[in-house]
């Protein structure tokens, strides 16, 4: 007990001294009684302070090395999540602006060629490696039939061959059995189209001499019974080679439309051209022969008409011997 306030005695005269010495130390200013006395203990301690700093900075560093270690660490792995999660970001808006992509052109497409059009998803390929199709989900409940064309925002892709209510099998411009009415874009020269798989595709042209250049764009034409419109992009000639005979030449075309990446489409609904009904009330029409002038020299013609009715009387005289013949 004794010893207790004791302590707390010297602590108290201590604090009170140290109070008291500051307070003479700061009046006195840079002149004060006590200046000499603190420079002489600033100048023998400052060498032992300085020592024991530079005996302590390493550990002190090293601590503050294995602290900042580990906040380093913690930041890593936040900095490795956010990264995750930028990059699955950054995918799926890719895909994003892909389909955005497609759609503005499917839109373009439309709006271009001026069809009555509906939007249809791919959902399926085709179930082997002989067959080009693909499967919509549109059907026969959103109005789809047999033989409606089908385009994306490049061009031609094929046409409707199977219907279900809810799905359709579209048979793809590149499938041998595939065939349409084109024309060339540039110089309206009219053939048939073929798929071949994977090879370009083959424009036969009702002309076998008729100008097609390299790079010229071809598009189906319309006609009576046809199923595609007139105007749909198809695809540019890549080459042109000789045919199967001399009065032949087969016309190689690129098609536009890329048919391993089909994702959306657009079926067309066309009902083509219209049969044009036969003239009603065309009794007495009478229509006449205009005037041709010969060909030949008169005088053949002449012989000819000779010919001709000595033809006429034999035949004649045969129908008398016969008549005569007849009677008893």
């Amino acid at each position: 007990m004794f010893q207790r306030r004791r302590v707390r005695v010297v602590l108290a005269l201590l604090v009170a001294a140290a109070i008291a010495l500051i307070t003479i130390d700061f009046r006195g200013g840079d002149q004060g009684p006590l200046t000499g006395a603190r420079d002489l203990a600033t100048s023998v301690v400052r060498p032992l302070q300085d020592g024991v700093g530079t005996l302590l900075s390493p550990f002190s560093a090293a601590g503050t090395a294995i602290t900042d270690l580990f906040g380093v660490r913690a930041e890593n792995q936040a900095l490795r999540e956010r990264v995750e999660v930028l990059e699955e970001r950054r995918r799926v808006l890719d895909d994003l602006e892909r389909e955005n992509t497609e759609l503005r052109d499917l839109l373009a497409m439309g709006e271009r060629t001026e069809l009555d059009t509906v939007a249809a998803r791919v959902v399926a390929l085709a179930p082997s490696n002989f067959e080009w199709t693909i499967t919509i989900d549109v059907g026969s409940e959103q109005g789809i039939a047999r033989g409606m064309p089908v385009i994306d925002g490049d061009g031609l892709v094929g046409r409707v061959i199977q219907v279900t209510p809810t799905a359709s099998r579209v048979l793809l411009a590149i499938d041998p059995s595939f065939s349409a009415a084109s024309r060339s874009a540039t110089t309206g020269e009219v053939g048939v189209i073929d798929g071949r798989g994977g090879d370009p595709m083959v424009l036969r042209l009702l002309d076998p001499e008729a100008v097609v250049e390299e790079g010229e764009a071809v598009v189906t034409a319309s006609y009576q019974g046809g199923v595609f419109p007139a105007g749909i992009p198809v695809g540019s000639v890549s080459a042109i080679t000789e045919g199967a005979s001399p009065l032949t030449r087969e016309v190689l075309v690129n098609p536009y439309v890329d048919f391993t990446r089909l994702h959306h489409v657009l079926v067309v609904f066309s009902t083509g051209i219209e049969e044009i009904p036969p003239f009603e009330g065309s009794e007495g029409l009478e229509f006449t022969r205009p005037p041709v002038a010969s060909l030949l020299d008169p005088d053949l013609d002449g012989d000819e008409d000779d010919e001709d009715d000595d033809d006429g009387d034999d035949g004649e005289d045969a129908e008398e011997q016969d008549d005569a013949a007849e009677e008893p």
